[in-house]
Parts: structure tokens; sequence; C-alpha cells
């Protein structure tokens, strides 16, 4: 019975390690999440061309991998699936003020 434990255990864990790594090298739309009420709920409408040049500022200062497809901004599936981060970003994205703030520490380069 131990040994058959054992071996569902480390089918389980090869199968989740497996998991996290594909979903590590899948790319999935980005698209602004908002606070609605007590809930994180993902934005119904797509980022407009300012947002798009916001959030990409905002995932250079993070180090969050992104690449451009179609006048669409991707990201790592397992960056997208943490909400409250995916909030934050957004909320970075949306605040001039943060923005203006890094641009002058020199952390961000000016929007042309």
């Amino acid at each position: 019975m131990r040994k058959v434990i054992l071996n569902l255990s480390l089918s389980l864990i090869f199968l989740l390690t497996l998991t996290v790594a594909c979903m590590s090298n899948q790319y999935v739309p980005y698209r602004p999440v908002i606070r609605s009420q007590d809930e994180l709920v993902v934005s119904n409408s797509a980022a407009n061309p300012e947002h798009q040049g916001n959030i990409k500022q905002v995932f250079d200062f993070y180090s969050v991998p992104y690449r451009e497809e179609n006048g669409q901004i991707l990201i790592p599936a397992g960056v997208w699936q943490d909400r409250e981060m995916m909030w934050n970003y957004t909320t970075k994205a949306n605040d001039p003020e943060w923005l203006r703030q890094q641009q002058e520490d020199g952390w961000l380069k000016s929007t042309p």
C-alpha cells in the first residue's frame, strides 16, 4: 500500500511540474484587470493604445516578459494567473503620477 501511495505521489508531482513548465512557455493576451465591488475582474474592453504603451513600461519596470503579435500584448500564462498582480500592473499603467515618477527617477524611458 505504501508503494502505491508513493507511486501516486511521485506521478502527481511529475504532472504538476510538467504543467507548470508548459504554462511558463505559453503566452496569453494581456487584458486589463479592474476591481468591481470586492472582486478583481478582467475588463471586457481591450487595452487602448495609450494603455498598451503604459503597460509595456510597467512590464519593463517589473521585468515581466511580453511580446507583441497582431497588435496584442502577450504575457506568460503563469503571470496572467495571478489576478492580484495583474490588477496591480493595470493600476500602475493607469496612474500617470506613478509613471511620471518612475520616468523622473530614471527607471522608465519617456514616452514619445
